[in-house]
């Protein structure tokens, strides 16, 4: 399926039922998988920035990312998805291209994300690496 960029809209928000489809969307990722509706709902309520594409012929969700930032020196971008029937047709193309020149976020000095390996090629396009010597990705679980 060849993208059409006419047909999708960039929504700032979702509705309660794309809501649901975000939560089905997370059940079918290594790292949302298992994320419940409630933390869901509350990520959204508390979320900067969201990057949501729909399909207006049927409200679908097809495609999601959103980012925290303090607007001037970091910004983190999280939970790049695109639906699984949507994938190599250029969205996620569409999505980091959206993300990248959002008014705000193109200002911030640094933009992170996390990634598996396999996906560092796809992310070198808009200029990411994982070339920073000295620099440890640390976690902390609660």
């Amino acid at each position: 399926m060849a993208l059409d960029k006419e047909r999708l809209e960039l929504r700032r928000g979702l509705t309660p039922v794309q809501v649901d489809e975000l939560v089905e969307l997370f059940q079918q990722q290594w790292w949302t998988k298992g994320r419940q509706k409630a933390d869901v709902e509350k990520l959204m309520k508390h979320a900067e920035l969201i990057f949501a594409f729909v399909d207006p012929l049927n409200e679908e969700l097809v495609a999601f990312a959103r980012a925290m930032t303090d607007g001037v020196y970091k910004a983190m971008i999280f939970d790049i998805i695109v639906k699984d029937t949507w994938r190599n047709t250029g969205l996620g193309r569409l999505l980091m291209d959206t993300v990248m020149t959002d008014p705000v976020l193109s200002k911030v000095k640094h933009r992170e994300l996390y990634c598996l390996e396999d996906m560092v090629p796809f992310y070198e396009k808009w200029g990411f690496t994982a070339n920073l010597p000295g620099l440890f990705f640390m976690r902390q679980s609660s």
